[in-house]
């Protein structure tokens, strides 16, 4: 069984069939005891003369598809004729779970977030439930000096950033083991389900780590804890343990590098992209093979700040140097509809799904930030990728004062304002901006461009 089936099956190409056969016949292990799953593989009996016995739980608490929600929500009335219980089990699990987190849009620092213990990881930390989101999150691990955290692994993609102090990770097992040493500003990629820990290499001071995750994700597709944290599978066509696997790096497009760790993002090459008009600098990085998770780094000019949008993907925005502020609301941007988000560096603001967004640069130098967005990944969910824009001649006049007013409370005086034409943040996607007015951005790089705009995640 390979991680293609896996990818297939999350894009709703598997058949149930092929995939109790595929997983009968591969004889994988699979946590989901009392789910339909089990059942139908405990029916089925001996699949290629093999019998397939459901894995038992480690614990008699149940799995959170099990756990009763006690304050259900119901489906309207003008779907099926209402009444449906609407299942969320990421939902349930922040209502269940003892995890230390904390909720809202945004942490204004990650360096200095407060942090708490946290048993199962053998460290302290906190788990970044954003408002709103329901395929990724984000979660800050504090090492004490000299020490590791448990080893663990996952049954979800995610990349992780250094925020304070230096350290090592190791993955894998025996012969398969691969070590890199991160420091502040360093991005790795924890490969899907591989064994790995992390270690404080500072003998004095705490180390942390920022993961950005697809665990709300691999929560709500399969409702099952045991899954995610235990199941027995290798993605060999992600991870191989070969000795360049943090090292290597190559340029697949122009903006675009593969590799699975980037040593200072706050000192990595941007790259122009001139076709768009100028004043767009970003790279992307595709990581150990993930279908979901899409990171990339930007940076917009000083006195310049992004369109208002929103887009139907999660998007989380970690500041890597500079300041400003965001706007973010549901229905508009002005100051009754919004929320003002301040931010510099170590800020991380996630705005909520489809909220409508805009972001500003304050400060006395170029704002470059690190995004993780989806990619294509809801595309192949059947979302349309329909981004929209305000453009500028239908912006309320009120932004740009609001932001010429904050530049002044600033002492940022020398630069004219202006809106960055950074479209680094939706590759791929179609974007309309009213009647007519529509333009598209395949990842090739043959982009079309009408209008002075940008946008970011």
């Amino acid at each position: 069984m390979s991680g293609e089936f896996f990818d297939n099956l999350f894009t709703g190409r598997v058949s149930r069939r092929a995939f109790l056969e595929k997983v009968s016949t591969a004889a994988v292990a699979l946590p989901l005891m009392g789910t339909p799953v089990a059942e139908a593989l405990a029916q089925q009996g001996s699949v290629s003369g093999q019998v397939v016995t459901p894995a038992q739980p480690k614990t008699a608490e149940p799995d959170i598809d099990q756990i009763p929600d006690d304050n259900p929500t119901y489906s309207p009335s003008n779907i099926g004729g209402g009444g449906r219980i609407e299942r969320n089990f990421h939902r349930r699990w922040i209502k269940v779970s003892k995890v230390p987190m904390v909720e809202g849009y945004a942490i204004y620092d990650a360096r200095t977030q407060e942090v708490f213990p946290w048993p199962e990881i053998e460290a302290r930390g906190v788990y970044l439930n954003f408002s709103g989101n329901v395929h990724m999150d984000g979660v800050i691990y504090e090492i004490p000096p000299g020490k590791a955290m448990a080893p663990r692994h996952n049954f979800y993609e995610q990349n992780v950033i250094g925020l304070v102090g230096r350290g090592y990770t190791v993955f894998g097992e025996g012969a398969h083991t691969s070590k890199v040493e991160w420091g502040e500003g360093s991005l790795f990629a924890a490969p899907m389900n591989v064994l790995h820990r992390h270690y404080n290499s500072d003998p004095a001071k705490p180390a942390r780590l920022l993961a950005i995750t697809t665990f709300p994700f691999m929560l709500q597709v399969f409702g099952s804890l045991r899954l995610v944290n235990d199941l027995a599978f290798n993605f060999t066509d992600r991870y191989d343990g070969s000795p360049d696997y943090f090292s290597k790096s190559k340029r697949i497009e122009e903006r675009w590098d593969e590799t699975n760790f980037v040593k200072d993002m706050r000192q990595s090459e941007l790259v122009e992209w001139n076709e768009r008009g100028g004043g767009d600098r970003s790279i992307f990085w595709k990581m150990a093979g993930q279908t979901i998770l899409e990171p990339h780094a930007s940076e917009f000019e000083v006195g310049s700040y992004k369109l208002g949008h929103r887009h139907p993907y999660e998007a989380i925005i970690l500041t890597l140097n500079g300041k400003g502020f965001s706007l973010a609301g549901k229905d508009g941007l002005d100051e009754s509809k919004s929320v003002k988000l301040d931010w510099k560096d170590g800020s991380v603001v996630s705005p909520p799904y489809y909220w409508w967004h805009q972001h500003f640069n304050t400060g006395d130098t170029a704002a470059r930030y690190f995004a993780m967005t989806e990619g294509d990944f809801p595309k192949r969910l059947g979302i349309p990728l329909d981004v929209q824009q305000i453009e500028a001649n239908q912006e309320d006049p009120r932004i740009k004062q609001r932001f010429e007013q904050e530049l002044k409370k600033a002492g940022v005086k020398s630069a004219e304002v202006h809106h960055n034409l950074d479209e680094s943040d939706h590759p791929g996607h179609a974007h309309s901006h009213g009647p007519g007015h529509t333009h598209s951005h395949p990842h090739d790089g043959d982009h079309s461009h009408v209008g002075d705009h940008a946008h970011e995640g």
